[in-house]
């Protein structure tokens, strides 16, 4: 009987949560895969073989449950944005590609390192809040945000080519965000960690060649890309707290 009561007692397990050790690791993965184009992305299958050769040795020796969906979602839902803003002419890749595409083949792949990175850094401490696994699948916050998401890319397709306009009409809607639901603590956390981070990142592949933007402002950065980055951190956590709390709930 007793047996029995602990095991309805039991307490659910808690979410997936990073180590600073395993935010430290996948950070150290971005910035050598940074350094690996500046040195070879004008090459595009040395760098293919190069990036492989990371990819391979991050998965073997720093993978944990679950970091392959978050790779293949990256490579999906990158990869798509990608085609989608070289076909509106936001950006373009200055490598050669392989591919019936103009991306380079590695670069799909990064994409999906790039993702690896964010479920790291958005399920670290200070960017937590208590565990909630009852979380509701589609709130007031993230409704809204999904569509700022789709106004967001169809102002960018619509207006990269204009000089500020991108830039003003960006930041007039996150203002207005934010100012009628005010993020949480933690939420606030993240979104200053990546506006700290996040353009360095950019601006250091932009100054090695990887790709140009329309009206870059800043190195080559353009303003609203800073913003972009603001913006859509808080969706990736809303979405990925979600996916790391329903393992968890159906783990128990």
């Amino acid at each position: 009987m007793k047996k029995m009561e602990e095991v309805i007692n039991r307490p659910e397990p808690g979410a997936y949560q990073t180590t600073l050790g395993e935010l430290l690791r996948e950070a150290a993965v971005l910035i050598i895969t940074a350094l690996a184009i500046c040195l070879f992305s004008q090459n595009t299958k040395i760098m293919s073989i190069v990036f492989a050769a990371i990819v391979i040795f991050r998965f073997v020796f720093f993978n944990r449950r679950g970091d392959v969906i978050f790779f293949l979602m990256g490579v999906i839902l990158g990869g798509g944005n990608d085609l989608m803003s070289m076909w509106r002419g936001v950006y373009y890749y200055t490598p050669a590609t392989i591919l019936p595409v103009p991306i380079p083949v590695w670069m799909l792949l990064f994409w999906g390192e790039i993702f690896v990175f964010f479920r790291k850094l958005i399920r670290y401490g200070p960017f937590l809040r208590p565990e909630t696994p009852r979380k509701r699948l589609l709130d007031l916050p993230l409704a809204l945000d999904i569509i700022l998401f789709a106004v967001y890319r169809i102002i960018i397709y619509r207006y990269a080519s204009v000089p500020w306009l991108p830039d003003a009409l960006y930041a007039g809607i996150l203002v207005a965000r934010l100012l009628l639901l005010p993020p949480k603590t933690d939420e606030r956390k993240l979104m200053i960690t990546i506006l700290l981070l996040g353009p360095v990142y950019e601006i250091a592949l932009i100054r090695c060649g990887l790709y140009v933007y329309q009206n870059g402002f800043i190195w080559g950065l353009p303003l609203w890309l800073i913003i972009w980055w603001v913006f859509i951190i808080r969706v990736f956590k809303a979405i990925i707290d979600r996916i790391e709390h329903s393992v968890a709930t159906r783990l128990s």
